[in-house]
């Protein structure tokens, strides 16, 4: 599947985890991958471009706002891309954590 990776302004970092998403409904997807940026993730269902989302991330460590970019199928699930309302520190220091930087 075809991502529009190339309008990424963050670098990507394989990531997988659960991600509970707060609003606008209740439901669990896989991460796949993630930046200070946004966040891509693996649903059962789709969320229509434009959707403003609420979700937790690190175990509901981190709670974070922001909105679908773009949906597309991949192997009978959705494949979400989320940008986050803004580049969180939070977010920013557990990306540090992943790549093993103090």
């Amino acid at each position: 599947m075809t991502t529009p990776s190339d309008n990424r302004q963050t670098t990507r970092h394989a990531f997988e985890e659960e991600v509970e998403f707060i609003a606008p409904r209740a439901c669990t997807g896989r991460s796949i991958d993630l930046a200070a940026g946004g966040i891509g993730v693996i649903l059962d269902e789709p969320f229509p471009v434009g959707q403003s989302v609420q979700l937790k991330i690190f175990g509901g460590r981190v709670i974070v706002q922001g909105a679908v970019r773009w949906c597309g199928e991949a192997e009978g699930a959705y494949r979400v891309g989320i940008q986050f309302s803004e580049e969180d520190w939070s977010v920013l220091e557990h990306i540090r954590g992943l790549q093993g930087e103090t």
